[in-house]
């Protein structure tokens, strides 16, 4: 009972840790303004800092998932988070664009500490019910950090200088530590070898079943940014600013699925949830065409959609982990990568094509998702 209670304890602060996490991505987008004027220099310096965020937490994502297997997933989440607000605390006394890019850079790195460490934490620790829940409300807060994170920047901002915002996340992450040391279980075994741990991504990749999975994954948060991307460039000429925040406000009402993704899971199985929901995605970006100038239907249609990227994710990461096996690290660190290599081309789709064309584009993709699910050949 009292190891149960420790699990339920250990999954609660590895979803608030995601959350928290993520809304780094963010935090840095309200303070563009406030950075520029103060330091006297372009806006479009200022949005280079998100950018070396992204690149380094990306290479985060692709190191700490294969060392948590050798060193245990306990020690690289709990002091990846104490160096992450040592390195938060670095941003908020940066004196210089040069100062502030160094910041970003070695937070965004060791905020990728997270991600993939936590997802294979819960394959280690947790019963198969527990792992998809915990699993499905972790996405759940990446999805909602897109919006909560700008917002506790904006909130926090208008009280204090720019500055207050990452002292108030590098105390976050330091109390995130301290629990993290507390709470977490460590390991039960390590991998003894002498092969360098990214040995094993060329073993994980001559596995047909994964590359389809890796590729699939590629087009999820890719899919994600550039629907709300160019949904918001059209809100903005065609309707009035503030109902962008109001139509993804009613899609992320999608997130709620996730709590009945294990259930799902378990009863048609990963890759039958997969198809259903790449179908889902694809439907609903294609009715989207037929109904663009409805504010409702495209609000409803965005829940659906949401709805199936929140049964998605947790299911394609247990299908990942599970054909993993004892290279689990290693494997979910790669569907972290990915994923977030998809965010870097976006910008490139949704501001470069108009909404009805990124809506056939997405629509088109999630169709081909569909012929790559059927040619898994292994279920879980």
């Amino acid at each position: 009972m009292e190891r149960r209670k420790n699990h339920y304890f250990s999954a609660t602060l590895l979803i608030v840790m995601g959350f928290l996490v993520v809304c780094s991505l963010y935090t840095l987008i309200p303070l563009y303004d406030p950075i520029s004027l103060e330091w006297n220099i372009s806006k479009q310096k200022i949005i280079l800092a998100s950018s070396f965020f992204s690149i380094f937490y990306a290479i985060g994502l692709l190191m700490f998932g294969p060392l948590s297997d050798r060193f245990g997933r306990k020690k690289i989440i709990s002091y990846g988070f104490l160096f992450s607000a040592l390195a938060t605390i670095l941003i908020a006394h940066s004196a210089n664009i040069s100062h502030l890019y160094v910041g970003r850079s070695i937070q965004g790195f060791t905020l990728g500490c997270f991600a993939p460490v936590a997802f294979a934490y819960c394959f280690d620790h947790f019963s198969q019910s527990l792992r998809n829940f915990t699993i499905s409300l972790i996405n759940a807060g990446f999805l909602l950090s897109g919006i909560f994170g700008p917002m506790i920047s904006e909130t926090i901002v208008t009280s204090f200088q720019w500055e207050g915002v990452f002292l108030f996340f590098s105390i976050v992450y330091f109390l995130l530590f301290l629990l993290a040391l507390f709470i977490l279980s460590p390991a039960h075994s390590l991998i003894s070898t002498k092969d360098k741990p990214w040995k094993h991504f060329f073993t994980l990749l001559s596995d047909r079943d994964l590359r389809i999975l890796y590729l699939v994954v590629f087009s999820l948060l890719l899919s994600f940014v550039t629907f709300y991307d160019s949904l918001f460039q059209f809100l903005s000429e065609a309707f009035p600013d503030q109902s962008f925040l109001l139509v993804r406000s009613v899609g992320l009402v999608g997130t709620v699925s996730c709590l009945f993704s294990d259930i799902m899971m378990r009863t048609v199985g990963s890759k039958r949830l997969l198809l259903i929901c790449s179908l889902s995605i694809s439907f609903s970006f294609f009715f989207m065409m037929f109904f663009y100038e409805n504010l409702f239907v495209i609000g409803a249609l965005s829940v659906i959609y949401v709805s199936a990227i929140s049964f998605f994710l947790p299911a394609i990461i247990t299908y990942i982990g599970i054909l993993g096996s004892k290279h689990r690290g290693s494997a979910i660190s790669l569907y972290s990568f990915t994923l977030l290599i998809g965010t870097a081309v976006s910008p490139i789709i949704s501001h470069n094509f108009s909404f009805l064309s990124v809506l056939a584009f997405l629509g088109i993709w999630f169709l081909l998702n569909v012929v790559f699910i059927l040619g898994i050949r292994r279920d879980t």
